[in-house]
């Protein structure tokens, strides 16, 4: 790997561990926690249920599944990052979408291990 591959992969990281650091901010303020709690209401019991597993997961499967949400929203934020590096001739083609893949999971899993550990539970 060249000094762009390593560039690339810890922008995709930084990005993710930025994201999630930011999210588990939110996600300790009590008016955000209400907020979410209003907003779902209008759902039925089983869309609520889910829409609040993934904006206030708990357990630790829920908290997996929304580090990779992230990842997914990171990399769709660098996809222009990525398709200007292959036309320019930085990567190729293949290698840019698995180094800004690698780099978002491997940031939001991180982030999600360290910053969202011992979050309040919500008994509701």
């Amino acid at each position: 790997m060249n000094t762009e591959d390593w560039l690339l992969l810890l922008v995709a990281a930084g990005l993710a561990l930025g994201w999630t650091f930011f999210n588990a901010r939110h996600r300790r303020d009590p008016n955000y926690r209400e907020r979410i709690h209003r907003s779902v209401q209008r759902f039925s019991d089983f869309t609520r249920r889910k829409l609040l597993r993934l904006l206030a997961p708990e357990s630790f499967v829920d908290r997996w599944n929304h580090a990779t949400v992230i990842a997914g929203c990171c990399c769709i934020i660098l996809t222009p990052v990525l398709i200007a590096g292959a036309l320019f001739g930085v990567w190729t083609w293949w290698k840019a979408p698995l180094l800004a893949i690698a780099g978002t999971l491997a940031g939001a899993w991180t982030g999600e291990a360290a910053f969202n550990r011992g979050l309040p539970r919500d008994d509701r």
